[in-house]
């Protein structure tokens, strides 16, 4: 049996933001951020395929978040004005706006386990993907690095049998 355990440091970066202006009203925005990692044993010298547990991704970090405000409604034009500067021309007011932006960096380790072994060699490989969801005027970034990746032989004794 091998025990293995992939850990990583991971940043999840989140950026929304509210507009109204003459041409943009956005009232909602949603950003998420989330890093999973997997665990892929394969057999080096012709044995039969071990039993990895668990056999889906594990989300290590995670973030959703959602900002949403009605205060561009409540102060109606003043979002919006357009008026006329000294030389005559149409002037569109800069808009209101907030912007919400948080971020994390996070360093996470599960173990994964690999059964049913027989004798060779194995390959053992840890991948990680980045799950990304934007919405509104929104960003939304992953980064991992360094990933440490240990891999522990262990012997299963059972009581009253040849092992």
């Amino acid at each position: 049996m091998f025990v293995i355990r992939p850990s990583a440091v991971i940043g999840l970066l989140t950026d929304v933001s509210l507009q109204k202006n003459s041409t943009l009203d956005i009232g909602t925005s949603t950003a998420y951020a989330g890093v999973d990692f997997s665990v892929m044993v394969n057999p080096l010298s012709g044995q039969s395929a071990p039993t990895v547990t668990p056999d889906y991704p594990i989300t290590y970090a995670a973030r959703f978040i959602e900002i949403s405000s009605n205060l561009f409604d409540v102060l109606g034009s003043t979002c919006t004005t357009v008026g006329t500067n000294s030389l005559g021309g149409t002037v569109t007011a800069q808009g209101c706006y907030i912007t919400f932006d948080e971020s994390t960096v996070s360093a996470h380790s599960f173990d994964w386990i690999a059964s049913n072994l027989s004798s060779g060699d194995y390959g053992v490989a840890a991948n990680w993907q980045a799950s990304l969801g934007n919405s509104g005027i929104s960003e939304s970034l992953t980064c991992v690095g360094p990933v440490n990746l240990t891999v522990e032989q262990n012997k299963v004794f059972s009581f009253n049998t040849i092992n």
